[in-house]
């Protein structure tokens, strides 16, 4: 196995921690990563491949073949970058407006999905997640490490960033720059889309079917109640619950942010409330574990009007059981 992908110094345990609380990080040591890797949506890679592959394969030529995808059939890849970090920024910054483009948000606007090894997240997360705080206001980028790893028993996991494109290429840097400061521990097991399975996305930052990049998580606010009628104006993220070639109606996923401390308004008491709102709206209901911040991830699947029924059930027992109210 390449270490180059996930190198790391012999810097001891005090050394780590000293460095990650010290806000003038030392980006002048240099760098012996000579694989980046990123996970990217089906149709992202469709738009960097370009009618016949001319569009992939001029990349190629410029870089001397130092770009790869994986080519599964999937609703996900992984795209490859080799050489030093100056090589892969550069074809970075010519690939990122094909994504951009693709994926529609607005102009120059994009979202990218770095790999990283599971043991190096939390340095990139940093205590109580004031480093990820970090990046989200210095690059004014959204940025979050999902909490599992990919799927086939692999040791990498997902850190996102949505936002404008010098603003990601700056924060991966700086990114990368962390994490070649941080010894990697434990095995490598890199992952292989062909494990794709489509039932657990939401956690490990993997793209559904049709991914809609437009979709965004929705802070939660009680005190604007979901009508049980009428238009669904909350954008909707098109991920399946499973891959499925059906041509039928399928379920779509929202996800909503709450502070920690109003989940239990939405649970009750040993989950009563919960299995309650789950029962009358007949979707599937799960929440993330606790992030740093104290925010908690609900992930709501069902059709949309089953969707906007649980938020409702959601929000009138954040509102009857509690007295917090929740800013947008």
């Amino acid at each position: 196995m390449d270490h180059g992908m996930y190198p790391g110094n012999k810097r001891s345990n005090e050394d780590i921690s000293s460095g990650l609380n010290d806000n003038k990080r030392n980006r002048n040591i240099p760098s012996t990563r000579t694989e980046y890797r990123f996970l990217i949506a089906a149709s992202d890679s469709n738009a960097i491949f370009g009618r016949n592959g001319e569009n992939y394969q001029s990349l190629r030529n410029k870089y001397h073949n130092q770009i790869d995808i994986s080519q599964v059939q999937t609703p996900e890849r992984v795209l490859i970058f080799y050489g030093d970090e100056d090589r892969a920024m550069s074809i970075l910054a010519d690939i990122l407006p094909i994504m951009a483009q693709n994926q529609g948000v607005r102009p120059g606007f994009v979202e990218l999905r770095a790999m990283i090894h599971s043991s190096q997240a939390g340095a990139v997360i940093g205590k109580s997640g004031d480093r990820i705080k970090e990046f989200r206001q210095k690059y004014n980028l959204d940025t979050k490490v999902f909490p599992n790893a990919t799927p086939g028993d692999t040791t990498e996991r997902i850190l996102s960033l949505r936002g404008e494109l010098p603003n990601i290429i700056e924060c991966l840097k700086e990114v990368y720059s962390i994490l070649d400061q941080t010894p990697v521990r434990g095995p490598i097991r890199i992952y292989d889309p062909s494990f794709y399975d489509g039932v657990d996305v939401e956690r490990y930052g993997g793209f559904g079917e049709n991914h809609d990049f437009q979709a965004t998580r929705t802070r939660f606010n009680p005190n604007q109640q979901q009508q049980h009628s009428g238009n669904y104006n909350n954008r909707n993220n098109a991920n399946h619950m499973n891959y499925s070639q059906n041509n039928g109606p399928m379920p779509t996923t929202v996800q909503v942010t709450i502070p920690n401390a109003l989940s239990s308004s939405i649970l009750g008491p040993r989950c009563s409330r919960i299995a309650q709102i789950r029962q009358q709206s007949g979707c599937v209901i799960k929440f993330d574990d606790p992030l740093p911040s104290n925010d908690r991830i609900i992930s709501i699947i069902g059709m949309p009007n089953n969707i906007i029924q649980a938020q409702y059930l959601m929000q009138t027992a954040v509102k009857q059981w509690t007295n917090a109210t929740v800013s947008s």
